[in-house]
């Protein structure tokens, strides 16, 4: 049997591991995970017979990851470890119908009693018994898995063909990529495989896609191409998203490199419509030589309040990521990263708090879940949008403070701007100008005028052409010194502290929300 531990602490998992005499329990394979993200993925991978899990995770608690494997292997014994006496988190495990609850502190004793309940259970019910049929199955998977890496010089004599494969067919893959995590082929794509008289055998892989190695002694490709027309009109749960269609090999040593043409496809099915199809004979187009940053005119329209402007930004964001597309996707959502950022710190000083996104890492999960280019410009689209309304909804002196704000998102640069030349600006005195502010915001007027420029500096520090004079006096502070002073004050860091940070972590080379 297989069992999958998932924890997010190492040493938890590492002490379970050494601690057990697993093979007593008749555990013959370990699989662990650190989160539940993953956890799934290796569940749809090695399909594993027992999942002993922690309830709190970061990213995705073991109940939502519980709750989702067993969607697709319900016949999986799941236990549950947690140091929390959670009511709602017992009751989620009891409804999950879990072998058993284990408290933290571990007792090893205790976890191999679960485990020791749980296989006892599965043979019971006659689960983990392996008939030709199931040991055909397994066999074909881990085949399957095979193709999907380059071929050794082993390859493919320590692997078992099945009886109508040769080595010497055609192979195609197949990549159909979800919504959500797929199951094996579902019924009626078996239906459609059976009708065809196409062979195959599959595996499941991450980021919720299901490939076929297609093989036999043909493989017509205008053919295939109407297959996967016709593999369009099925109904799948999770839904479709994508059809990729691989280049055909002639010999099974060459099966990974279809798998391989499959997967640089599969990359582009980014940008464009949902149940579309790619294949390599499809038209490339020339990309872009050139990205256009609109970061900062994307900014200035959401400071600006102007829905027509916002509108046309958002258009020329679009445009240029429209296919033909060569850029990786992974490219163009630190992009949108980038937009939603800007976004959230745009909401945050005109006081919508309604507005306010989420925590940085949240933002970037959300970005980095979406299936495709439109998902994630519709959603910053909408989110404009509400921006956008609830900037013209608001009241009077909400009406003062912005243009307060815009005066100084207009000369931040000038080193003369102060409390003084902002209230003649409104015509309103001093004293009255501050209390409103702070009464608004929360801040002082100074405090304001203070972060924006550091925000700013942050900004232009991530390029490294400027030097650090160049950067003070860029945000209005002709003494380098004590711009220095400042902005290690509000980020703990000096200039070229954070400059470094940038440099080690490009990662880190996004906006301060």
């Amino acid at each position: 049997m297989k069992i999958l531990i998932v924890d997010d602490e190492k040493l938890t998992r590492s002490g379970l591991i050494t601690s057990i005499d697993w093979k007593e329990l008749g555990i013959g394979e370990i699989i662990e995970a650190s989160n539940g993200s993953e956890g799934i993925r290796l569940a749809m991978e090695a399909r594993p017979d027992i999942v002993l899990t922690d309830m709190r995770m970061p990213r995705m608690d073991g109940v939502t990851m519980a709750r989702r494997i067993r969607e697709r292997l319900p016949d999986s014994a799941v236990i549950f470890m947690s140091g929390y006496s959670d009511k709602e988190y017992l009751k989620a495990a009891i409804d999950l119908k879990a072998v058993s609850y284990v408290e933290k502190p571990l007792d090893t004793a205790e976890v191999s009693e679960a485990v020791r309940k749980a296989s006892e259970e599965l043979v019971a019910r006659g689960l983990v018994k392996r008939g030709l049929s199931a040991s055909i199955k397994e066999s074909n998977y881990r085949l399957a898995e095979l193709m999907t890496r380059p071929a050794d010089e082993h390859f493919p004599q320590d692997a078992a063909l099945p009886e109508d494969m040769h080595q010497d067919d055609i192979f195609t893959c197949l990549i159909l990529k979800f919504t959500g995590t797929p199951d094996a082929p579902e019924e009626g794509l078996k239906k459609l495989l059976e009708r065809h008289r196409l062979q195959e055998i599959h595996i499941l892989k991450e980021n919720s896609c299901l490939c076929l190695f297609i093989y036999g002694n043909r493989m017509d490709r205008e053919w295939m191409l109407r297959f996967c027309e016709r593999i369009k009109e099925l109904e799948f749960s999770p839904s479709l998203y994508s059809i990729v269609l691989g280049d055909s090999f002639h010999g099974i040593r060459h099966a990974y490199d279809s798998y391989a043409s499959a997967v640089v496809l599969l990359q582009e099915a980014f940008f464009y419509e949902p149940v579309s199809i790619l294949a390599s004979s499809d038209d490339p187009g020339v990309a872009p030589q050139i990205v256009v940053d609109f970061s900062s005119q994307y900014m200035e329209a959401l400071e600006s309040g102007d829905g027509n402007q916002t509108s046309k930004v958002l258009d020329d964001i679009l445009k240029q990521f429209l296919p033909p597309c060569r850029m990786l996707q992974s490219q163009v959502k630190d992009i949108y990263y980038q937009h939603f950022l800007s976004l959230q710190k745009a909401a945050r000083h005109a006081q919508i708090s309604e507005m306010i996104l989420k925590e940085d890492q949240s933002i970037w999960d959300m970005v980095e879940s979406a299936d495709s280019l439109m998902e994630l410009h519709s959603e910053l689209k909408k989110l404009t949008g509400e921006y956008i309304n609830s900037l013209k909804n608001r009241g009077t002196e909400s009406s003062m403070v912005f243009a307060i704000k815009e005066f100084i998102r207009q000369n931040y640069r000038n080193e003369s701007l102060s409390v003084k030349s902002v209230s003649e600006h409104v015509n309103r005195s001093a004293p009255y100008v501050c209390t409103l502010f702070k009464t608004e915001t929360g801040l002082t007027l100074n405090q304001y005028i203070t972060g924006y420029r550091i925000e700013k500096a942050q900004e232009i520090l991530a390029d490294p052409r400027y030097k650090i004079t160049e950067v003070a006096a860029r945000v209005g502070y002709n003494d380098v010194n004590y711009f220095g002073k400042i902005f290690k004050k509000i980020t703990n860091l000096s200039p070229s502290e954070f400059r470094n940070n940038q440099v080690a972590d490009p990662s880190r080379n996004r906006q301060m929300p």
